[in-house]
């Protein structure tokens, strides 16, 4: 890798000598892609975002606050994966234990949850599984980070407009389209705790009309760290352990655009190797178990103007999931080897079907129909060869319909109104409003008042965990939420953005940690809380954002909630030093301490360092250092297991290399 690097370097150093006899004048207009990689000088106030309303429009009118992480950001501060995109957004926390991460908001992080509160998209595409619900944001996620145009986080209740799910906000991935694609790319990395990372993709943009590209990665390390270092493990049995500690993952991601059509495809496996004991009488005596999750979907879209006042969308998308847990044993009689374990798989297909017009006059109304259909739903657990000795299956239909009108009532002031009604087989039907008043009648401002509602209904997980014990189903758990944002831009290069919230909870489901480990309602919850984020730019290029997330989450008692932290800071600053083709990045990401059921986690602060180098257009070369500090942290996302030892100081050598674009 470091051979290769300095290979790519020599190269650009000598080919840039070589130019500089015959490169265009000093003063002369530099090309498009050298525009598009400068940085940006003022702040975007005319930021298009589509995920508030369910099409594309200025982030200023959007009926919710939109917060973004462009491509850029990704590139300039070495974001590698999704939970590093999240982790940068305002109000989401995310936790990790042995094989998974888990992404909490405004305070929300419940021990057992998979995710299942926030709904994630790809291009405007339901992506959580029909098992667990969960969206699995770590080695699994279907898109690699360097692939995505922006990702787009909007907070709050948003079933009115998106059904189950969509309980605390949610999050739409943008991939990259042909024009950032084209030709050939590579990109390697490795850091210094093995990881290694290739990607390959091809992209073309036909004179036609069409344009697609394809995408293929691969990921793998050998040995992860021991994540109980905090329990002192003996340090023989450690390094034991460790060879049985490792990864592999794979992704495939396809995208095609023809007119009004879109297609896009996705398949992604995991392989997790974990350490199992295997015998009580030797308990030193340890054999390799593995966690495997493959997943796969492929989507068609159409859209079309059928008319100069009536716009049609309509897609449909197939899906499947798998995931598998096995575990050897060794018989004490026999001797004889087998594997043991769970395995879920999920196959369903989603439909959307929406119309929309302008026909009336200040009036832009949207009519929805989705279905989701669960072919299989399933989850069983024995030994492999052998009929389980527990299974449970799932039959369920979701359909939702909704309806929204967007009413501009005057030059400044907006009127979103949206109802939506979601029926399933296994939850009541169920009714989600949304109320919001946007006003800018002040220059280079927005103020937003915001009402909202939100379910999310059980799944099978939680079902089938309930079942095997005789306890009846939780009843879908609820959100109401009322919003103030405020957000000026009080120069071209000066921007702030605040924002107050106060929700009432009811029948939240979680793991009961006391008794029967089962899901169960809990009471009514009141959380409250505000938001406040910083952007300044200046002529240089220099940039600089600050973000403070508080909030307050207490039940009918006025306990508080297990890992609920109560603030969030966040800083991100990026300084070119050598024009545009240099950049250093740094990123301070800090939480307060936390409580779980079984011990206190205290507050942390973590600081990553980002070197981006663009030596010629075709080529990026990027090192970064995370957790410059060492920080000792710990995060405990499952009750029932030890606490988990985060990653220390971890450095990444990365370098792309673009032909034929």
């Amino acid at each position: 890798m470091l051979a290769l690097f300095w290979a790519w370097a020599s190269s650009a150093q000598v080919q840039s000598q070589e130019r500089a006899g015959s490169a265009k004048p000093l003063d002369a207009d530099p090309g498009l892609e050298e525009l598009l990689r400068q940085p940006l000088k003022q702040v975007p106030r005319d930021v298009e975002v589509s995920t508030a309303a369910r099409f594309t429009q200025s982030a200023a009118q959007a009926p919710t606050t939109t917060y973004v992480v462009t491509g850029g950001d990704i590139a300039r501060f070495g974001y590698r994966n999704m939970s590093d995109i999240l982790r940068a957004m305002p109000g989401l926390y995310v936790t990790k234990d042995n094989g998974f991460s888990y992404v909490g908001a405004r305070g929300l992080g419940r021990p057992g949850d998979l995710n299942t509160r926030l709904l994630f998209l790809i291009d405007g595409m339901r992506i959580n599984e029909n098992v667990y619900d969960a969206a699995l944001i770590s080695d699994e996620f279907f898109v690699d980070a360097d692939l995505i145009e922006r990702v787009e986080f909007a907070p709050g209740p948003g079933s009115a407009l998106y059904g189950n799910n969509a309980f605390l906000g949610v999050i739409n991935v943008i991939t990259k389209r042909s024009d950032k694609m084209a030709g050939v790319e590579t990109r390697a990395s490795i850091d210094s705790l093995g990881v290694q990372h290739l990607r390959a993709s091809w992209g073309h943009r036909s004179e036609a009309g069409w344009e697609g590209w394809l995408a293929l990665s691969g990921t793998k390390q050998d040995r992860r760290p021991y994540p109980f270092e905090a329990l002192e493990t003996p340090d023989p049995l450690e390094g034991e352990l460790r060879d049985h500690l490792w990864n592999r993952a794979k992704r495939l991601l396809v995208s095609f655009n023809a007119g009004g059509w879109a297609m896009r495809g996705g398949a992604t496996s995991l392989t997790q190797g974990v350490p199992v004991q295997v015998s009580v009488q030797n308990p030193d005596l340890l054999d390799q178990g593995y966690l495997l999750s493959d997943n796969n979907f492929v989507s068609l879209s159409h859209e079309r103007s059928l008319s100069l006042d009536w716009d049609l969308f309509a897609s449909v998308s197939l899906k499947n999931s798998k995931y598998q847990e096995r575990y050897p044993l060794i018989f004490p009689q026999t001797q004889q080897r087998a594997y043991f374990g769970t395995t879920a798989r999920g196959r369903w297909s989603n439909w959307d079907l929406r119309l929309s017009t302008r026909r009336w006059a200040d009036h832009t109304v949207m009519a929805g129909l989705e279905l989701q259909d669960d072919a299989l739903m399933r989850i069983s657990q024995g030994l492999e060869g052998d009929p389980p000795f527990q299974e449970f299956y799932g039959i369920n239909r979701r359909v939702g319909v909704f309806i929204q009108d967007e009413w501009q009532l005057s030059a400044s002031q907006r009127l979103i109104l949206g109802l939506r009604r979601d029926t399933s087989h296994v939850a009541e039907p169920k009714l989600n409003p949304r109320l919001a008043w946007v006003w800018n009648g002040v220059p280079d401002a927005t103020l937003r008042l915001m009402y909202g509602g939100a379910f999310r209904a059980a799944n099978l997980n939680e079902f089938s965990l309930n079942s095997a014990l005789g306890v009846s189903t939780p009843v879908p758990e609820q959100i109401k939420t009322y919003e103030a944002s405020w957000e000026q831009a009080l120069t071209p290069q000066l921007q702030y953005r605040a924002a107050l919230y106060a929700s009432r909870l009811s029948n939240l489901m979680e793991l009961n940690q006391v008794d029967l480990p089962v899901y169960e309602n809990r009471g009514r919850l009141r959380n409250i809380g505000s938001e406040l984020d910083l952007e300044r730019r200046w002529d240089q290029g220099a940039s600089l954002r600050l973000g403070l997330s508080l909030q307050r989450t207490r039940d009918q008692d006025g306990a508080g909630l297990s890992n609920s932290p109560s603030a969030l800071f966040k800083l991100f600053y990026s300084q070119p030093l050598a024009g545009d083709a240099l950049q250093l990045s740094w990123q301070a990401y800090a939480m307060s301490r936390r409580s779980t059921a079984f011990q206190e986690l205290p507050g942390y602060l973590l600081n990553n360092l980002n070197l981006l180098w663009r030596p010629r257009l075709d080529v990026d070369v990027s090192l970064g250092v995370y957790n410059l500090g060492a920080t000792r942290y710990l995060d405990r996302p499952a009750s029932a297991a030890p606490a988990i030892k985060q990653e220390g100081r971890t450095v990444q050598l990365s370098v792309s290399w673009r032909l034929g674009s």
